[in-house]
């Protein structure tokens, strides 16, 4: 396809339009007299003209530009990588084809029960029982009963070193078909979010977990399962309970196409079959090239933008808008709220006076302003700030007041580091008794944090500690194995109750020189642990949650074993010339991001505008 900038746009559409307003002012000829005659008939109305007809073939050969959904995406696509067992990407794509008990849409706090039509726990929430829809069927036509489901579960409790079967070999005492559409979990022990943690598809979080066809896998030995290889175009594979199956996979680009039928249609559960005939994936290669690939519509979405780069693109082309349409913050928040994270078993970071002492030497509004030109947000605590959340953050005010991270003033944080036992020396860098400058070096890969990272380091360094960006090859297992005392990243925790998010804080801590896990910090307080345990055994929605959450963020604040920095936002172009109804702020139906495991809720939600 031909590029062609705005700018040539403009002006090859200036030249015709000055050309017709040439010839509209040439001089005029008078028209002969025309005899009365009786007025002219109404046009006829006629309808609107319609999109072209849905394919029943498959694969589809050739489907117009206007109903392929081009996504753009940074690693190679599947490549033939179809099998659950091993694990599917599925920022690939992949997600399109398999379908989850259920989804979840965080900003519009709202749950698309989907296979399943409905579950409920025990008293105790020892035991679940799930019911599953009627009528749904595989691709290959065989019907989707509660057989399958326990097939699916059994497999991932007695085999090791399947894809997320952790949470079933642990969780997981017994699966029991009730009747065609029931099944019964009987739990090791209380777990009030076992549907919502490993059944249910929000964002890129939780088990994605996916129900295998036994027809294909079930002669397969145990030890031969993650080695199947689960596509073969002749035989339609994979088979799923999805609306799509893959036509074409290679190490550049996976197509994936609709197919001639589909349970959730068929039954009436979903009214009409989607606009998209196919998703096509194509490699990213950087974000200059995404975007004007946007700018020319040859892509309909792509990777996420840097916001300067966002914003450019958005300037140079009406079809394109995002999250917010074209005013910044040009996205929506993710789960994903970075913080400066502290080595807490590292003196001296081991006290939290000299972690409050960093915090009170970052001014967070700064860091947007000047790395972000004001598109972005704080943090003031390590949530998103999501509905449910903020009911939560909502009830804790008098403590965000009481230790208030985005609170900047260099009075307070020289305080704390002389009373810690620090004086500055000659150089004006903060040291201890015996002269020694602790490094204070933040290490943030880029581009990710290329932006933010020196902002924040310059801050520190300003306010007296031996701070600079590092970026080395190994950032990120310099990040997590130890080295890095100071480093950026975000938290993979929380988007319904603040359980997830304590969760990591909670967990175990890992001896330095090997990857930290869920606890970067490394941080331990036998406390929290235990209103962690509390938080586990407590329903989602019990107001009891909330009092648990206090005292912990009590103890969280107080100790601040990372400083709350920025809200993450996932800034994503879309192209409006093909497609319309993206989700957005005023129509949260779900994130727009295609690389996220509810990608098909996103793909079901558009509507083509068939432009040529």
């Amino acid at each position: 396809m031909s590029r062609i900038t705005r700018r040539e746009f403009l002006r090859l559409s200036g030249a015709a339009a000055a050309t017709a307003i040439v010839a509209a002012c040439g001089k005029a000829t008078t028209p002969p007299p025309v005899a009365a005659t009786k007025p002219p008939e109404a046009p006829k109305v006629t309808e609107a003209p319609k999109g072209p007809e849905r394919s029943t073939t498959w694969p589809i050969s050739q489907p117009p530009r206007g109903r392929t959904l081009v996504y753009y995406w940074s690693s190679a696509p599947a490549a033939g990588r179809f099998n659950p067992y091993p694990g599917v990407d599925h920022q690939n794509g992949t997600a399109i084809c398999y379908e989850p008990a259920a989804f979840y849409a965080a900003h519009a706090d709202k749950t698309y029960m989907w296979l399943a039509e409905s579950y409920k726990y025990n008293a105790n929430a020892t035991e679940l029982t799930i019911t599953f829809r009627k009528g749904i069927k595989w691709s290959d036509g065989t019907a989707f009963t509660a057989n399958d489901v326990k097939w699916t579960m059994d497999t991932l409790m007695r085999v090791k070193g399947l894809y997320y079967g952790s949470f079933f070999q642990q969780e997981v005492k017994s699966v029991d078909v009730v009747d065609d559409t029931n099944i019964k979990l009987t739990l090791n022990q209380t777990d009030w979010r076992f549907f919502f943690k490993v059944l249910t598809y929000r964002f890129d979080r939780g088990a994605d977990t996916v129900f295998v066809p036994p027809q294909v896998f079930k002669n397969v030995p145990d030890e031969g399962l993650i080695s199947v290889i689960f596509w073969d175009k002749d035989k339609k594979w994979p088979i799923s309970t999805g609306a799509y199956g893959v036509s074409e996979s290679t190490e550049q680009s996976t197509y994936y196409d609709l197919r001639p039928t589909w349970w959730a249609v068929e039954t009436g559960f979903v009214p009409k079959y989607p606009d998209v005939w196919r998703l096509q994936m194509s490699l990213f290669t950087n974000d200059t090239t995404a975007a004007q690939m946007l700018i020319n519509k040859e892509i309909d979405q792509s990777l996420d933008l840097r916001p300067l780069v966002c914003a450019s693109a958005l300037n140079q082309a009406d079809h394109l808008t995002t999250w917010t349409g074209k005013k910044p913050p040009y996205g929506y928040l993710d789960w994903w709220p970075i913080s400066v994270w502290f080595q807490t078993v590292k003196p001296p970071f081991d006290n939290p006076d000299v972690r409050w002492a960093h915090a009170y030497a970052i001014d967070q509004q700064k860091v947007v302003d000047i790395a972000w030109a004001g598109a972005g947000k704080v943090a003031y605590a390590p949530f998103p700030e999501y509905p449910k959340l903020n009911e939560y953050i909502a009830g804790i005010k008098d403590l965000t007041d009481q230790y208030n991270v985005l609170e900047y003033n260099l009075d307070k944080s020289a305080a704390l580091m002389t009373k810690a036992g620090f004086t500055k020396n000659k150089d004006g860098f903060w040291a201890d008794k015996d002269g020694v400058v602790p490094d204070s070096n933040l290490y943030a890969g880029v581009p990710l944090f290329g932006d933010i990272a020196p902002v924040v380091a310059e801050q520190l360094r300003s306010a007296g500690f031996a701070c600079e960006h590092k970026a080395p090859p190994d950032v990120w297992t310099a990040k997590g194995d130890g080295r890095a005392n100071l480093h950026l990243f975000g938290h993979g925790g929380s988007v319904g109750d603040p359980y997830d998010t304590f969760y990591l804080y909670a967990s175990e801590v890992k001896p330095l020189g090997v990857d930290c896990g869920d606890n970067r910090a490394r941080w331990k307080n036998d406390e929290f642990i235990k209103i962690t345990a509390e938080m586990a055994n407590t329903a989602m929605d019990d107001p009891k949650m909330k009092d648990l959450f206090k005292a912990g963020m009590t103890i969280l604040l107080k100790e601040l074993p990372d400083c709350p920095l920025v809200q993450w936002f996932h800034r994503i172009p879309v192209n409006t010339w093909y497609w319309s109804n993206w989700p957005d702020e005023t129509n949260p139906y779900m994130n727009s991001a295609l690389w996220h495991q509810t990608m098909l809720q996103v793909v079901l939600g558009l509507k083509a505008t068939d432009k040529a």
